[in-house]
C-alpha cells in the first residue's frame, strides 16, 4: 500500500475518533474536571485547617491566624491571574490552529490536561518537603518574632500552595465552560460535584488520621499526586487522538518518576520528629527530658521534666498549662491556688459539697478540692491532657466523675443546682474559647449551681486593659450580683512601692474572678507562726486579699460579651503577642523547638 494512501486512512481513523468524541458526552473530559476541582477542593480545605496548626507549637493558636486569611485570599488571587493569562493563551492556540474544529478542542484540552498535572506534581512536592522546610524556618522563631515569624513561615508552607490552587481552579472553571459538553451535562457535573466532593470533605477532615498535622501534609501531597496521575492518563487518551499532538503521547510516562519521588520523600519524612507519632522522642538535650507528646484535640500536649530547676511542665502548644516542683509536688503557678478561697467564703457548705472542674491543666484545683473532701466533676475536651494529668501530675483516679468533651456541651445539659463551686479556667496557647465566656454560657454555668453556689474563674491578661476587663465584669454580673478579682503579684518587698504595682498592673498576670449571688467575705485561715514553713499554696492564700484588683471604677453600663457579639478573640492579638514573649523569657527557644 502506498504511503499516501496509508497516511490518508490514518487521518480519516483519527478525525473519525475525533468525530465520535463530539457526538457523544466528553465523559473524560467532564471527568479530569471533577478530578481537578476534586483535588482542589480536598487540598485547599485541608490546608486551611492544617497551615495554622503546623505553627501552634511555636506561635500558639492565635497568631498564625494574623495575616493567615488576607494571605490566603492573596495568593489564590495572584494564582488565578495567572492562571487566567494561560488559559487565554491556550485557547487563543487552539482557536487560531489550522486544524478542524474537534482536533483544536482536543489540543485544548490536553493542553490544560498538562498545566494542571505540573500544577498538582508541584504542590505535592512542596507539601511532601514542607516539615523539612518549616523545620529551618520555624528554628528561626525567636529572632523573626510573633508576627513576621507565623507570616513568613506561611509563605514558606501555605502561601505557594493556595497560589497554585488558584492557577488550577481558574485554569478548571475555563475549562468546564469552554468545553464542548452540553450546558446541561455542565451543570450536572458541578451538582454531582457538589454532593460527592464538598460533603465527604468535610467528614473526611474529622477521621483521627489527618487530625496529625504532619500526616495531613503528607496525605495532602500522596493525594494531589493521585490527582495529577489520573489527569495524566486521560490527557495521554486526548493526545492520541489528536494529530497536533500524538507525538507527545509517550512523554507521559514523566508521572512515574514524580510519583516515585513523592513516595521516597513520603518514606524518608515518617522519620522526621515532626511526623513520628510514636511518643516521646530522644530531645538530645540533658536539661530537658521528654516524657510524654501527643498531638491531640488543643494541639501538642507534651510533658518534659527541666532538670537545672527540677521541676514538671505541661505544655500544650506554645503554653504551659501547667507544672510542678518535683521536690514537693506544688504548682509552679500559684494562682491556681486562689480557687481553694471558694471553701474560704463566708456561709459555704462544710460537708456533702461538689465542685465542676472546667479545664484540667495539671489538676492543681483539682486536687487539691478532692484531698479536702469536694466530690469533684471535671470536664476537659482534650482526652491527652487528662492522661498526662493523671500519669505524671498525681492527678487522683477516684474523682467524682470526668468528661472528656467541650465544656459548653456539658454545661448546656447538666442538671439545675448540681454544684457548690465551679472553677473556670480555659486559657491556653494565648487565647480563651469565646464561646464560654459568653453570657449564655455564664447562665448555664449559673444554672447549675447551688443559689449560694461560688464561681472562680482564672483569666490570664492586662488587669489595665479597662475595655476586657470592663466587658467580663459586665458578662459576670448579667448572672451574679456579686464579682471580685484578684491578681497574682509579686508580693516580694519591691511590690510595695507604686511604681512597681503599676508596671504589674499593665502587664500579663494571672487573675482570678470569683462571682456569686450571695455576698463574699472570704476569710482566709491564718498561718500559726510566721517562722513557720509555709507550703505555697498557704503562701498564695495568706497574700490573695492584698492581691485584690479593683473592678468598681469600671463602667457599669458596659455591654456584655453574647454568643452573637463576643470580639475577645480579636481582642486577644495583643495578649497573645505579651503570652508569647512571656513563655519565651520563661523558657529558652530550645525547649519550644522540642516537640
Amino acid at each position: 500500500m502506498p504511503p499516501e494512501v496509508s497516511q490518508h486512512k490514518r487521518a480519516q481513523k483519527i478525525n473519525g475518533i475525533a468525530g465520535s468524541q463530539i457526538e457523544q458526552p466528553a465523559a473524560l473530559t467532564m471527568a479530569s474536571i471533577v478530578v481537578a476541582l476534586l483535588t482542589i477542593n480536598v487540598l485547599g480545605s485541608f490546608l486551611v485547617r492544617l497551615g495554622p496548626q503546623y505553627m501552634e507549637p511555636l506561635y500558639g493558636n492565635v497568631l498564625p491566624q494574623v495575616n493567615f486569611k488576607h494571605g490566603m485570599m492573596t495568593s489564590l488571587a495572584v494564582g488565578g491571574f495567572l492562571g487566567l493569562g494561560c488559559w487565554r493563551r491556550i485557547r487563543a492556540a487552539a482557536t487560531g490552529s489550522s486544524n478542524s474544529s474537534s482536533s483544536s478542542t482536543l489540543m485544548a484540552d490536553a493542553k490544560t490536561g498538562r498545566a494542571l498535572a505540573v500544577v498538582f506534581d508541584c504542590t505535592a512536592l512542596l507539601t511532601v518537603a514542607s516539615p523539612l522546610i518549616t523545620a529551618y524556618v520555624l528554628s528561626w522563631s525567636g529572632y523573626m518574632g510573633p508576627i513576621w515569624g507565623p507570616t513568613l513561615t506561611h509563605c514558606a508552607l501555605s502561601f505557594p500552595v493556595f497560589a497554585l490552587l488558584g492557577f488550577a481552579f481558574v485554569v478548571s472553571t475555563g475549562r468546564l465552560f469552554c468545553s464542548y459538553a452540553s450546558l446541561l451535562n455542565q451543570t450536572a457535573t458541578l451538582f454531582v460535584y457538589a454532593l460527592a466532593v464538598v460533603v465527604p470533605v468535610f467528614l473526611v477532615q474529622k477521621r483521627p488520621p489527618f487530625q496529625h498535622s504532619c500526616i495531613g501534609l503528607l496525605s495532602m501531597s500522596v493525594f494531589a499526586g493521585i490527582g495529577s496521575l489520573v489527569i495524566k492518563m486521560i490527557t495521554a487518551y486526548h493526545e492520541q487522538v489528536s494529530s497536533a499532538n500524538a507525538a507527545r503521547a509517550s512523554s507521559n510516562l514523566r508521572f512515574v518518576p514524580t510519583l516515585a519521588i513523592v513516595m521516597v520523600a513520603l518514606a524518608s519524612l515518617l522519620g522526621h520528629n515532626r511526623c513520628s507519632t510514636d511518643g516521646v522522642i530522644d530531645t538530645k538535650n540533658s536539661n530537658y527530658i521528654m516524657l510524654f507528646r501527643e498531638e491531640s484535640v488543643t494541639g501538642w500536649v507534651i510533658t518534659t521534666d527541666e532538670q537545672e530547676r527540677n521541676i514538671r511542665l505541661l505544655r500544650s502548644g506554645h503554653s504551659i498549662i501547667g507544672g510542678h516542683w518535683k521536690a514537693t509536688n506544688e504548682s509552679i503557678f500559684g494562682v491556681f491556688y486562689y480557687a481553694d478561697a471558694v471553701r474560704m467564703v463566708r456561709g459555704a457548705p462544710k460537708s456533702d459539697e461538689r465542685a465542676l472542674q472546667i479545664g484540667l491543666g495539671v489538676g492543681v484545683s483539682t486536687r487539691s478540692l478532692h484531698q479536702q473532701g469536694v466530690a469533684v466533676d471535671v470536664v476537659e475536651i482534650d482526652p491527652a491532657v487528662h492522661r498526662a494529668a493523671e500519669q505524671f501530675f498525681g492527678l487522683p483516679r477516684d474523682l467524682n466523675a470526668v468528661y472528656l468533651q467541650d465544656a459548653r456541651e456539658y454545661i448546656e445539659t447538666a442538671p439545675d443546682a448540681t454544684y457548690n463551686y465551679v472553677v473556670h479556667d480555659v486559657f491556653t496557647g494565648g487565647s480563651v474559647p469565646s464561646s464560654l465566656f459568653s453570657k449564655e454560657a455564664i447562665a448555664h454555668v449559673r444554672r447549675i449551681m447551688q443559689p449560694s453556689g461560688v464561681l472562680a474563674m482564672n483569666y490570664v491578661g492586662v488587669p489595665n486593659d479597662e475595655r476586657v476587663m470592663a466587658h467580663i465584669t459586665s458578662t459576670l454580673r448579667t448572672s451574679f450580683k456579686y464579682v471580685r478579682c484578684f491578681g497574682e503579684f509579686d508580693n516580694r518587698d519591691s511590690y510595695s512601692s507604686k511604681r512597681s504595682k503599676e508596671k504589674q498592673m499593665g502587664s500579663m498576670t494571672n487573675m482570678m474572678f470569683f462571682a456569686s449571688n450571695e455576698r463574699m467575705e472570704i476569710r482566709i485561715p491564718k498561718t500559726k507562726s510566721a517562722k513557720t514553713f509555709n507550703s505555697i499554696r498557704e503562701t498564695m492564700l495568706q497574700s490573695m486579699l492584698n492581691n485584690e484588683i479593683t473592678l468598681d471604677h469600671l463602667p457599669k453600663d458596659t455591654r456584655p460579651l453574647t454568643d452573637r457579639w463576643n470580639p475577645l478573640s480579636q481582642w486577644q492579638v495583643g495578649t497573645a503577642i505579651d503570652h508569647w514573649r512571656t513563655m519565651r523569657k520563661l523558657f529558652p527557644e530550645e525547649y519550644w523547638l522540642q516537640y
